[in-house]
């Protein structure tokens, strides 16, 4: 699980869906759609070009997403249809 802290004071919660050498995909808690964030020039910015610090939760934080943000996750992870290449 992660934080997703803006310069503004907002910090939003989600779950890591991939992580690659300079992208990040994040599942995050009351949204619809995954967010994508790049590294660029040793920051992390966000898809509206804003800098933001990621900070990993540590396992028995006060940090909690609940059951039915995985369960959500989750299910639209096993939903998704297998998409074919020709």
């Amino acid at each position: 699980m992660i934080l997703i802290k803006y310069r503004n004071g907002l910090v939003l919660q989600g779950i890591v869906l991939s992580f690659g050498d300079q992208l990040m995909r994040v599942a995050v808690k009351d949204t619809d759609d995954a967010a994508e964030f790049r590294m660029i020039n040793g920051v992390w910015v966000s898809e509206d070009c804003e800098i933001v610090r990621l900070e990993f939760a540590a396992q028995g934080s006060a940090f909690e997403i609940g059951d039915d943000f995985l369960d959500a996750v989750l299910s639209a992870e096993a939903s998704a249809q297998p998409v074919r290449v020709m």
